[in-house]
């Protein structure tokens, strides 16, 4: 039987298998009592526009010991690129930035507004604290775009108001996720074999894990900090 060599791609697709990947899911733990809310005491010059003290976002603890905002990922070879087509933001509002960390796939841009109306300066900095940019915004509404090419994570810090900054992870693939207030975390669609997961947090540091796909959930611990 001869083929019609217009249909061949159709068939193709057709006769594809269909690769169905598996979740990942789990919670980010920190051992011991949960830790104080931490304090940040502001400066007498700031404290009109930005009041005499706000709550660190650092590191943040619920009562049952979850961690928020740790980065998970599994580490591999993936041949999908980041998904595309999302926006993504981190405002300036109230002093601070918002979200505290942000996640998103290299080669997209990221705006970056000022909702405060008041002068901010904008500096960026990577893992070898090479300054990436710095810029004033010193207008409410005023927005921001940086494109992020490579993988890694970007420190954010306003020049101006020292207690100010955010962390940007840049990933290459699309299998990341962060954690909840209540520590909890899943990654979808991850391909079928054996992983070794990464769990960073800027406080606490980072944890790995060796994964596969029939073990879910997963617990990581922090040990206590006092430990």
């Amino acid at each position: 039987m001869k083929i019609n060599s217009k249909l061949l791609p159709f068939l193709l697709l057709f006769w594809s298998p269909v690769f169905l990947g598996f979740d990942l899911k789990g919670e980010v733990r920190l051992e011991g009592p949960p830790p104080k809310p931490a304090w940040l005491e502001v400066e007498t010059k700031h404290q009109a526009e930005c009041g005499e003290k706000l709550l660190s976002p650092k590191l943040r603890v619920s009562p049952e010991g979850g961690v928020e905002n740790a980065v998970v990922w599994v580490e591999g070879n993936f041949p999908e690129p980041a998904p595309a087509g999302k926006n993504y933001a981190l405002d300036q509002k109230n002093c601070e930035f918002t979200p505290h960390v942000l996640l998103m796939p290299a080669g997209q841009t990221l705006s970056i507004i000022n909702s405060d109306g008041f002068l901010h300066n904008v500096r960026a900095f990577d893992e070898t604290t090479q300054m990436l940019f710095n810029d004033a915004m010193p207008k409410k509404g005023q927005v921001l775009k940086k494109r992020f090419d490579r993988p890694g994570r970007v420190l954010v810090r306003c020049g101006l108001h020292h207690w100010m900054h955010a962390l940007v992870v840049v990933q290459d693939h699309p299998y990341y996720v962060l954690t909840s207030p209540s520590g909890q975390f899943r990654i979808s669609g991850i391909p079928e074999g054996n992983y070794t997961l990464h769990v960073w947090h800027e406080t606490l540091g980072e944890l790995k894990k060796e994964v596969r796909s029939d073990i879910s959930p997963l617990e990581l611990n922090y040990p206590a900090p006092n430990q």
